[in-house]
């Protein structure tokens, strides 16, 4: 509301400007124009005295002057202003105004499984199938197979990662730095550079749709705060590689990303993106259209952010329910956020209330089973959880 007030606002100033112009401009002619008329009146008397003179000379000479001076007296006035501004309403839609929504989201979850991992750390998981994960840290990627309540590792690689995605096909896209994303083959279980590149970008983080279109986040130069004179960039790519959209500017052409960490997108085609902004992981949450328009941008909630607790975005999810789930880095506070499909806040959790300590990573199966993965405490020797839960 306070955005349709302002642009009300902005559009009566126009017309006041418009009208003092105009005013002005007016005012102005209408002094030429008596000047004009003033004129004309005293050639009138000039005209008379010449009807009436028995002079030949006085009235064909000094009678063509007179014609041609009138002439030359009397010329289109120009004004500036050219026609009235008509005023064109646009359609009031959901997309620029809002709309109300019944939110399935209490801000609840229930666990519903609990299980053990080998590692540390989950920063990365993807579904593989409806008892299979793919997961990771920065350095080891695992394939696990849910049995019961345990978990089995079915394969493993140690390889530097950050980010990893899974195609409609089932091969595996990771993020390993350069510009080219690498593909884990599910049939052969070889890996090797994929067809998914951005010459002349380091790639920092991939989402893969239902529909097989990959989305990238990727940075030029060194990853430097502010990022001054460099390139941060969103790209879409079609199932072969193809670079559909990029986005990089907002509608004024200042850039709109500083550094690209985790990227989701919505059922709308929205797109959802981690942006890092400082040294420190402050952030924010971006949303942008398919048209490249930004339609939100989170900064946390003054419910748990203040200045010595700042908003630390980690990770994006989209739950089923086509809500935006964030988590964050924030040392000792085990909250998450949700946001709505275009970005607007929902609520946030506090997990530890159900036993969720440090959530970092989600993902949904096909049929909606949802995992959360978490990290442990700097410092520990404890294992990472994964945590089977339910969005109430």
């Amino acid at each position: 509301m306070n955005e349709v007030i302002k642009h009300i606002d902005e559009l009566k100033s126009e017309i006041m400007d418009r009208w003092e112009a105009l005013h002005l401009s007016t005012k102005k002619e209408e002094k030429e124009v008596a000047m004009l008329i003033g004129n004309l009146e005293s050639k009138k008397t000039e005209v008379d005295d010449i009807i009436q003179s028995k002079d030949a000379k006085k009235f064909f000479v000094d009678g063509l002057g007179l014609v041609k001076s009138i002439k030359e007296k009397v010329s289109t006035s120009c004004t500036k202003f050219n026609s009235i501004p008509t005023f064109l309403p646009g359609q009031v839609t959901s997309f620029n105004i809002g709309s109300l929504q019944n939110i399935s989201m209490k801000d609840e979850i229930k666990i519903m499984k609990q299980f053990d991992t080998e590692i540390a750390h989950i920063y990365y998981m993807t579904a593989y199938s409806e008892d299979t994960l793919w997961i990771a840290d920065h350095h080891i990627l695992q394939k696990v197979k849910i049995e019961g309540r345990s978990l089995k590792v079915i394969d493993k690689t140690d390889i530097g990662i950050f980010g990893i995605a899974l195609t409609p096909s089932k091969d595996l896209l990771v993020v390993v730095g350069g510009s080219a994303l690498k593909q884990i083959c599910d049939l052969t279980g070889e890996m090797t550079d994929s067809k998914y590149k951005v010459n002349g970008f380091t790639l920092s983080a991939v989402h893969v749709n239902a529909d097989g279109k990959v989305t990238v986040g990727a940075y030029s130069g060194k990853v430097v705060y502010p990022a001054v004179g460099l390139r941060r960039v969103v790209i879409i790519m079609d199932r072969n590689g193809n670079h559909e959209s990029t986005y990089e500017y907002d509608s004024q052409g200042n850039p709109i990303f500083s550094n690209i960490k985790s990227i989701t997108r919505t059922k709308n085609g929205n797109i959802c993106v981690v942006d890092k902004i400082s040294e420190d992981s402050r952030g924010r949450v971006m949303i942008l259209s398919e048209k490249g328009d930004v339609l939100n941008i989170f900064k946390g909630h003054s419910e748990i952010n203040t200045d010595e607790i700042p908003f630390q975005p980690c990770l994006v999810f989209t739950a089923p329910s086509d809500n935006i789930v964030v988590s964050s880095w924030i040392p000792n506070v085990h909250s998450i956020y949700f946001l709505n499909s275009s970005g607007n806040y929902i609520g946030w959790f506090d997990t530890s209330k159900i036993g969720i300590l440090y959530p970092r990573i989600f993902c949904s199966t096909e049929a909606g089973h949802t995992y959360v993965g978490c990290v442990t405490h700097k410092g520990s020797s404890s294992k990472a959880k994964i945590y089977e839960v339910i969005f109430l």
